[in-house]
């Protein structure tokens, strides 16, 4: 949910050598990283058979509802048969279903249009671009390059609708930003961040969108980084974005 990235190879092999499970929570990252978008085990080079569990949603790649499992047959079959969440839960509907075949196939590039590896390079372009300005502006930003989630670290609950309030003052008819708040149970106590869902069309560090952000981010106080605290994440930015 921040945006970072786990250590799969390395979880694979500890899990290996003692003979662990491996569950893969995918909720944030299926559709979206990885080459042609099929997750983390695509991104870090993990066999998808070394992972014994696989989740994720339908709700966010895929602009469906609904998520998945995906393991072995005799995991598969012993969840229909013991899981609440299956026995009770209304069947997902034909219109919902082929919502998410049909994103499939774009995503994958079956559709036979190139739509889906040209949008997966402009998410990671976009991301990388829109996370190291907001890191240059001041914000403590979390989260791993090529990771499409940006988060904005808050240490005061207070101000999360202040932020929003002043961005929407700003003329928020340009600003193109969905601002997420995260709190308990999904954070720890006194863990608090804004996810932001950007859209935009080029990448302009002058932005009215970037400049609005960064005044807003003076105006309440919510700058806990000075500009160039970020040193190693902007230089690993700059290495991408070459």
């Amino acid at each position: 949910m921040e945006g970072e990235l786990c250590k799969l190879p390395e979880i694979v092999a500890v899990c290996k050598k003692y003979k662990a499970y491996v569950y893969l929570d995918e909720a944030h990252s299926i559709g979206a990283v990885g080459k042609t978008g099929k997750g983390v085990c695509e991104l870090l080079g993990v066999d998808t058979a070394d992972v014994d569990v696989m989740m994720g949603t339908f709700t966010k790649s895929f602009g469906s509802c609904g998520g998945y499992i995906a393991g072995s047959k005799e995991l598969i079959q012993y969840l229909k048969y013991t899981s609440p969440a299956h026995l009770y839960a209304t069947s997902i509907s034909p219109p919902a279903a082929q919502q998410i075949i049909s994103s499939i196939k774009v995503i994958l590039g079956e559709d036979g249009s190139g739509r889906g590896a040209e949008k997966l390079s402009r998410i990671r372009e976009n991301s990388n671009f829109f996370r190291s300005e907001l890191q240059k502006m001041g914000f403590e930003v979390i989260g791993d390059y090529d990771s499409p989630v940006i988060s904005i670290m808050l240490y005061n609950p207070a101000k999360i609708p202040a932020f929003s309030r002043e961005c929407l003052k700003q003329n928020g008819t340009y600003l193109h930003i969905c601002l997420s708040y995260q709190r308990r149970p999904s954070q720890s106590i006194g863990v608090l961040f804004l996810k932001t869902t950007v859209s935009f069309k080029t990448r302009d560090s002058n932005q009215p969108r970037d400049r609005v952000i960064s005044q807003v981010g003076d105006l309440i106080g919510i700058k806990y980084s000075l500009a160039g605290s970020n040193k190693q994440h902007q230089e690993q930015g700059a290495k991408k974005l070459e």
